[in-house]
């Protein structure tokens, strides 16, 4: 993957846990929906649609898999939308296209406070484990 390619990537994660649980299942149905015109219909937007009316209320659920489904909307829904596995896992991918670990670091931190989500204490939660040892 080529620098821009991971940026592009990051831009995209971040934008993607913007949205809230509703809005992501939407994309992925309208998604599935467009590749459906382009293809034949795939069985996974059949389930997602029936899924999505279950949390959105418009149907009772009716099965254990129905009440799981509906567990799982709620964990999604209380999870914090940046977690720390979420930018160390983008420190690895800038750092997997070519970034200098430290300068993957400046990046996920300079996005992290555009978004007032701070980095914490050099070592502690933001993976910087150079600092940590000495």
């Amino acid at each position: 993957m080529s620098r821009d390619s991971a940026l592009d990537l990051l831009a995209f994660a971040v934008g993607y846990r913007l949205m809230s649980p509703g809005e992501r299942r939407a994309l992925r149905i309208s998604v599935l929906y467009e590749m459906g015109e382009a293809a034949p219909a795939t069985p996974e937007l059949a389930v997602l649609w029936h899924e999505d009316r279950l949390i959105r209320g418009e149907r009772e659920p009716t099965s254990v898999y129905d009440r799981w489904v509906l567990m799982k909307a709620r964990d999604e829904e209380a999870r914090p939308a940046f977690d720390e596995q979420f930018w160390r896992a983008r420190r690895a991918d800038l750092e997997g296209a070519g970034f200098e670990p430290k300068e993957a670091r400046d990046v996920i931190a300079s996005v992290r406070a555009s978004l007032g989500n701070p980095t914490g204490t050099e070592g502690d939660d933001n993976g910087n484990f150079q600092a940590a040892a000495a």
